[in-house]
């Protein structure tokens, strides 16, 4: 079990706003030190679920994130990144705006009575609220990867958090009952169900893999499938003896008794993408939370700052282009992961979110990989990107740029700059620069005896330039060491 005791107190924002529609009262949390910015999303219902409005027509600071229903699923609350709660016939409670926070929110659970609601941040921060209490966090501690969300623990007197890598915290009455933390994924986790009596729990992986522990009974996945959209976010039935997963297109795979109630496929824009799926407390419905795939930004280069930015970097991220985070900044990371984008989906290299960029954002997947099993890197010099893969799917993907194929003379022979083709293995390596005859290699990956490796470089441009091997960014091939992303016997394809 792990556990933390760093205990928090969260701060609600004094300013609100309060509007009533035939929908039922809304209550919007303003935010003055932060510019007004459309982050349109959809809610759609299901089932006994219903529709009580959203935020779509609302200028909000930061985008919309999460939602939580209420006790008798009759109204739920939205979250925005910077901790704005927006209430559908639903209670207030509190807030975060305008609360410095060290990461955006990325999700919210309410109490069993519908009287109170935890906030959660990136970083496992938790914010109680009404008459949720905080029984600790993740604040403060070294994760290994980030918290996706949280759900109530028995009778709302404790909660679990979970992270992308199936990682499970588990505080008051919520009791630790596995996870996958120390497993090698084929998928981040992206959803989280408790069994009725809350005596175990289900995780849901973006390829539809299950994940069951305590009393929670595997019922079928969508792991084995090929799948048009990804996997957001899971919901079980009332019994427990069933469950349904969503899918970023807004379609819906049944399993055990959960009945079909209806899917988004068709329904959600062609510019937006479902982020979460939440079951209703009776277990007879699910609503789903859809949100703008990438707002329009307009033209946005290097140097560019803001939550517009944070939100393309977003966006990136849930495609598999690598950054090491969203830091809000245009910078080289961010310029390599749009280099990657644009190869991967035929644009214009430009670098910049120019307008076929936009465009290209409303309607891009996550990149398909070549190979049907096994783990691999693979490189496609088409397109210029290299992709990290675990059984098909495609979890990283890098601006890369391979051999140029110019002639090239050293030691009085003539040499073509050229990256062969065929599957490799990474052979050797070395923990720091490698200087050779044709420059210094920054933390080189060697895939053949002759000197092609994967290493960190200092120029990465949108075309091939090397000598053969394979550039990468020194930030990547550094988060590439420090994540065992490249081990000696790995399988290299180059094509």
């Amino acid at each position: 079990m792990r556990r933390c005791s760093v205990w928090l107190r969260a701060v609600a924002c004094s300013v609100l706003i309060v509007a009533s529609g035939a929908v039922g009262s809304v209550v919007l949390t303003a935010h003055p030190a932060a510019a007004a910015v459309t982050h349109d999303n959809e809610v759609f219902a299901f089932g006994s679920a219903t529709f009580q409005g959203s935020t779509s027509a609302l200028a909000l600071s930061r985008p919309i994130v999460a939602m939580a229903t209420t006790a008798d699923g009759a109204g739920y609350w939205l979250v925005a990144a910077d901790g704005g709660i927006f209430s559908f016939n639903a209670p207030f409670y509190g807030a975060l705006a305008g609360w410095p926070l060290a990461q955006p929110v990325v999700g919210m659970t309410a109490t069993p009575t519908g009287h109170g609601y935890w906030i959660v941040t990136g970083d496992g921060a938790v914010f109680p609220f009404g008459d949720a209490r905080l029984y600790g966090s993740m604040s403060n501690v070294r994760l290994n990867a980030p918290i996706k969300s949280l759900i109530a623990g028995p009778g709302g007197l404790g909660y679990w958090l979970y992270a992308s890598d199936g990682g499970v915290f588990s505080f008051g009455s919520a009791r630790f009952h596995g996870s996958t933390g120390s497993m090698r994924l084929n998928a981040p986790v992206v959803g989280m169900a408790e069994t009725p009596n809350g005596n175990g729990y289900w995780l849901v992986a973006t390829d539809g893999g299950i994940f069951s522990f305590g009393d929670a009974r595997f019922f079928g996945s969508t792991g084995s499938m090929r799948l048009n959209a990804p996997v957001v976010g899971m919901a079980r039935d009332g019994s427990g003896n069933g469950y349904w997963l969503a899918g970023a297109d807004g379609g819906v795979f049944t399993f055990g008794d959960a009945r079909f109630e209806g899917s988004a496929s068709g329904l959600v824009s062609i510019d937006h993408h479902v982020v979460q799926m939440v079951g209703m407390p009776a277990g007879d419905g699910y609503r789903m939370l859809a949100l703008r795939s990438v707002p329009d930004v307009g033209l946005m280069g290097m140097g560019a700052t803001g939550a517009a930015v944070t939100d393309v970097q977003n966006r990136l991220m849930s495609m598999g282009y690598w950054l090491p985070g969203a830091n809000g900044v245009f910078d080289s990371n961010m310029q390599q992961a749009i280099w990657a984008f644009q190869k991967a989906n035929g644009l214009p290299r430009s670098g910049v979110v120019d307008d076929a960029t936009q465009a290209g954002f409303r309607t891009a997947v996550r990149p398909q990989a070549r190979s049907a099993s096994g783990s691999m890197i693979e490189i496609d010099k088409t397109r210029q990107i290299l992709m990290v893969v675990e059984n098909r799917y495609v979890r990283y993907v890098f601006n890369t740029s391979t051999g140029s194929d110019h002639p090239y003379t050293l030691d009085g022979a003539g040499y073509s700059a050229h990256t062969p083709e065929g599957v490799f293995s990474i052979i050797r390596q070395v923990d720091g620069p490698d200087h050779g005859p044709l420059g210094t290699l920054w933390r080189p990956k060697y895939f053949t005896w002759s000197g092609v490796a994967i290493h960190g470089y200092s120029s990465v441009p949108p075309y091939p330039a090397s000598h053969g091997c394979t550039r990468v960014s020194n930030t990547a091939i550094d988060w590439m060491w420090a994540n065992n992303i490249l081990p000696i016997g790995l399988t290299v394809w180059v094509y």
